[in-house]
């Protein structure tokens, strides 16, 4: 390839998000359309984005890199994309797309870069571990089959709880109001900084960004957030988030997560038995999700409920020069 003919420029949506949103769908297990893509690059922009494309000579669209602030309650730390289409690679327009990167973190003031790489993409984790990044965490992916799953055996631990008189509703059945947003907001916090594994940072800073990376996103659907609450208390005890992204034959577990003084009571379970049952009414045959390689707990949960194990993701990272 000379790589003299390659174009790079700022990514437009109307010319270039549907080669962009296929590419991303070649490496990430839920797909990504032009219209999620929209979506999630304008919610981006205030807080820091950068989107470049490769074109050909011909003006097709044969790679792009992004970077964009990731999460808020880090300083200066940034997640990035870098896909060339399969035919261009090992010729040189990985690295000179990773050098533009490189020239746009310089410019938005980032510290500390993070990429995922599928776990069987063997020129990719060599392209990242060649350039200074670091395996810091495995997400494993798992996949359960609706078709066969039989949900009966599980009847005696919901029933239990319920007698123990925890509720089991839904975000719709709440009103969706902003009253329950905001202790979504906090269980989804505490729950994710305190899962093994976790860095114990909050993933989300405030409850606005909580509230338009959520609530106001395409996925969200109030009847898929299931809930557990304690009547006694009415804490918010557990919950678990279940779709169907666009373009997706199968529904997606987003996050199930348990409030720290309720762990070890099975709510875990019961709130994923719930989300399953959910994803029966969509209609799909089959259930993703993934975890975190070190929170076994939940590992084991979903190994019970008949999960199997499909390729997954590492997360790289590399800390850039002061």
């Amino acid at each position: 390839m000379d790589l003299s003919s390659i174009t790079l420029k700022p990514a437009e949506a109307d010319l270039h998000y549907a080669s962009i949103a296929r590419l991303m769908s070649s490496q990430e297990t839920e797909p990504t359309t032009t219209g999620s893509l929209a979506e999630w690059y304008a919610k981006r922009q205030e807080r820091g984005i950068s989107m470049n494309v490769a074109l050909s000579a011909k003006a097709d669209a044969v790679g792009f890199n992004c970077l964009y602030r990731d999460n808020l309650n880090l300083e200066d730390f940034f997640g990035l994309y870098l896909i060339v289409e399969e035919g261009f690679r090992g010729q040189g327009l990985g690295s000179l797309l990773y050098e533009d990167l490189l020239a746009q973190a310089e410019a938005m003031g980032a510290k500390t870069l993070r990429s995922r790489v599928r776990d069987t993409c063997e020129e990719g984790i060599r392209f990242a571990t060649n350039r200074g990044f670091v395996e810091t965490k495995h997400s494993i992916e798992m996949k359960l089959d609706l078709r066969t799953w039989d949900d009966q055996p599980y009847d005696e631990i919901l029933k239990a709880l319920k007698a123990q008189d925890f509720l089991f509703t839904n975000m719709a059945e709440l009103g969706d109001t902003q009253e329950a947003r905001l202790k979504l907001y906090a269980l989804n916090n505490e729950a994710a900084a305190t899962d093994p594994g976790s860095n114990g940072i909050p993933p989300w800073s405030t409850f606005e960004e909580f509230e338009l990376d959520v609530c106001k996103s395409q996925w969200y659907w109030p009847a898929g957030q299931i809930i557990a609450i304690d009547n006694h208390t009415g804490d918010w005890t557990a919950m678990s988030a279940i779709t169907v992204f666009e373009g997706a034959d199968h529904a997606y577990n987003l996050f199930t997560g348990t409030n720290m003084r309720y762990r070890g009571r099975k709510l875990a379970q019961a709130v994923k038995i719930h989300a399953l049952r959910v994803a029966r009414s969509f209609g799909v045959e089959a259930v993703r999700t993934s975890h975190n390689s070190e929170n076994e707990a939940m590992i084991a949960i979903d190994k019970k409920l008949g999960y199997q194990h499909t390729p997954g993701t590492l997360l790289m990272v590399k800390e850039l020069a002061s």
